[in-house]
């Protein structure tokens, strides 16, 4: 299927005018009927594999996946091969995601007919909005450790972190791979695009870059916020099980003397004396009282 991109996005039945940019959109059945294209084997191998980014310069074209990872919450990931010749750009999609994606870049001001220039303009439409997306997980984090150092227990504290560790992970494995595919697009090894072209895509290489060392700030932010929570945790459990040691150490020698008096030998002068009981009570007492002024002594 052939798509008009301007002036405005619509399927059309065959290649418009010069000075008209189009791209072609085929499902993996369509290629595989193209037998008189060397490049079919190729396109072939990357779809079954199409789990990551990747570009290679063939004799005559470039050709490669695409995985754009899932962003929001209920967002979906979108794979899909590219096959970029001198004359024209395709695109390999079985779900018609690429259609809707086509659809926002159409609204992009300035597009030219190359083909090579358009693939590029449509590399940076796919991360044009990825900055900010960026900002808005820093500003979470940021609610994240506010939370953190204001509640004792946050609430799904662990949870919400984990999700955006999550993001972060799947982001920075992209850029570093878009990255590289840019690097592999400027090198133009097969001799396809035009200096200016190459120098394109080595800024886009480069913007990709940027975006994969600040998603691995904001992963090691996040590793910080979760030790800090894990320290608050280990705290917590620390004080615990002060208490208990505390608890535990105070009825020790109760225990001891309960143990002892229990036993009831006849030949115990205590078990008759009227005295002792209260003698008993008192030494109890004098024990908790010695050993409280203790422990206040040693800030426990």
């Amino acid at each position: 299927m052939f798509y008009q991109l301007k002036p405005a996005f619509s399927p059309i039945q065959e290649v418009p005018g010069a000075g008209v940019p189009w791209v072609e959109v085929l499902t993996r059945k369509e290629v595989e009927q193209r037998t008189n294209t060397t490049e079919i084997p190729f396109l072939e191998r990357s779809l079954v594999h199409s789990h990551n980014c990747k570009a290679e310069l063939l004799e005559n074209c470039a050709a490669g996946t695409v995985l754009i990872p899932r962003k929001e919450r209920h967002g979906s990931e979108i794979a899909f091969a590219f096959w970029l010749t001198g004359e024209k750009l395709t695109f390999v999609d079985d779900s018609g995601q690429v259609a809707n994606l086509l659809e926002q870049f159409s609204q992009q001001p300035g597009l030219v007919p190359s083909s090579g220039e358009l693939f590029l303009e449509f590399l940076e439409f796919l991360i044009q909005e990825d900055a900010a997306f960026l900002q808005h997980l820093e500003t979470q984090l940021d609610k994240l450790e506010e939370q953190l150092l204001e509640r004792e227990e946050p609430q799904r504290f662990e949870n919400q972190l984990h999700r955006c560790r999550r993001t972060l992970l799947k982001l920075s494995t992209y850029y570093a791979q878009m990255d590289e595919l840019g690097d592999t697009l400027a090198s133009n090894r097969n001799g396809l695009f035009s200096k200016k072209l190459c120098r394109g895509f080595e800024l886009f290489s480069r913007r990709a870059g940027r975006l994969h060392s600040q998603t691995a700030s904001l992963r090691e932010y996040s590793l910080q916020l979760h030790q800090i929570y894990q320290s608050k945790i280990d705290l917590k459990q620390n004080r615990v099980m002060q208490f208990l040691t505390v608890v535990t150490t105070v009825f020790m020698p109760l225990t001891l003397i309960t143990g002892w008096y229990g036993m009831n030998f006849h030949s115990m002068p205590e078990l008759d004396a009227p005295w002792a009981y209260p003698a008993v009570i008192l030494v109890s007492l004098a024990i908790l009282l010695a050993e409280v002024l203790f422990f206040r002594r040693k800030k426990w």
